[in-house]
């Protein structure tokens, strides 16, 4: 696939990278000549994607970090800044699930899950979006869900509202700094070969339930999302704010 042009020497922070579709973007963006920050929670895990992104010449710092945890979010800003001098773009990937019916959730599950999907979300946006205005430009992508559009499989409420939070949060983001010359937006998997896609076998019939809806009857791959965020994240989509663009086999579709 060729890849959108100057991307080389800006610097990208990716949280949740250090798996998955998070460590398929960090990846893909280092190969395009960006500088990487992964930020996660796992610590072994995260030097780990770092180091591999290294060893195969690109340039990355991994930066421990929980997106629920303000402090530890504003640290990994300033890490950044202090590493390469600014921050040109963001992959905000964190993400939890929130597995259980309405009525059977505890108060905690519901918590945990708008916790990393909504306010650890609107954490790192205020972070990305202040240092992004006071620069003059800056690019921003979210990864929802395209649970954060339709309601798909019962048994997933919590993780359903919190997804459609996000998609609120990254288009008021989008309107409210359009002139300040930041773009804000988002992309929407469908089934992606994720442990978090292997998790989900129990609350909802993970792959074999998913592969009946897709109308290209297949899963998708971390890379696949990552390329098309790597091109929102890029000036080739520079016309292109607040939207949330499902990469998702056609379910979107249906």
């Amino acid at each position: 696939m060729s890849r959108p042009a100057g991307q080389a020497g800006r610097t990208v922070v990716v949280t949740g990278g250090s798996a998955g579709i998070g460590r398929a973007a960090a990846e893909v963006f280092a190969a395009a000549g960006m500088r990487v920050v992964l930020a996660a929670r796992g610590r072994d895990r995260g030097h780990e994607a770092a180091e591999k992104i290294r060893a195969d010449g690109g340039e990355a710092l991994f930066v421990p970090c929980d997106v629920t945890d303000p402090a530890q979010v504003a640290n990994l800003f300033r890490r950044a800044v202090t590493a390469y001098g600014r921050v040109d773009c963001a992959f905000n990937n964190a993400g939890s699930s929130g597995d259980g019916t309405l009525t059977g959730l505890s108060a905690e599950e519901f918590d945990r899950a708008f916790a990393v999907n909504t306010r650890g979300l609107w954490l790192c946006l205020r972070e990305e979006l202040r240092l992004m205005s006071a620069q003059g430009s800056g690019s921003v992508v979210n990864t929802i869900s395209v649970h954060g559009l339709r309601a798909v499989f019962p048994g997933v409420g919590a993780y359903v509202a919190s997804k459609h939070a996000a998609v609120a949060l990254t288009r008021v983001a989008a309107m409210e700094h359009a002139r300040d010359g930041v773009r804000v937006n988002a992309v929407a998997p469908g089934p992606i070969e994720t442990e978090m896609l292997a998790a989900s076998e129990a609350a909802v019939g993970g792959a074999t339930a998913w592969r009946a809806l897709i109308p290209s009857g297949r899963i998708g791959t971390p890379p696949e999302v990552a390329e098309v965020a790597l091109w929102l994240l890029s000036d080739t989509s520079s016309y292109v704010n607040g939207q949330v663009i499902g990469v998702d086999g056609g379910f979107l579709a249906t």
